[in-house]
């Protein structure tokens, strides 16, 4: 039966170097669930975008105490994953950026990278959480 493909996963991190633990256990599971490698790879890069810009704009003033938490789900119909920080959020005027409002050199690139991969990213109305869906 379909529903018994499903898998949930909710994780939380407060560093960036916890990531790869977010990577390995991502990667092990799309593999369990023969997900093809260009899909997986195209996964990874959305979710490390996400929770790397979190971890780093999320709680700006205290690092230290920064709290990310990341959870996905993978479904017959495709993949859908929801990065929250507790921080004040990505401004509207951000979360639809174009390849030309932004220089090669600065930050920014990620979004549009997940935008340009993924079916559809979306956030909240504080902007402190986004979520991406990838169909099958």
């Amino acid at each position: 039966k379909a529903e018994d493909k499903q898998m949930q996963v909710q994780m939380k991190i407060s560093t960036i170097a916890q990531i790869t633990d977010v990577t390995d256990c991502l990667l092990q599971q799309l593999r369990q669930w023969n997900i093809g490698e260009e899909k997986q790879m195209d996964i990874r890069l959305c979710i490390m975008e996400a929770v790397q810009n979190a971890l780093l704009y999320g709680c700006p003033q205290n690092q230290n105490a920064a709290s990310v938490e990341i959870c996905w789900q993978c479904t017959p119909q495709g993949f859908s994953f929801t990065v929250t920080d507790e921080g004040p959020g990505v401004p509207k005027s951000l979360q639809h950026q174009t390849w030309d409002m932004i220089s090669l050199e600065e930050h920014g690139r990620g979004l549009l990278l997940m935008q340009a991969i993924l079916d559809e990213v979306t956030f909240n109305e504080t902007g402190n959480s986004l979520s991406g869906w990838l169909r099958w």
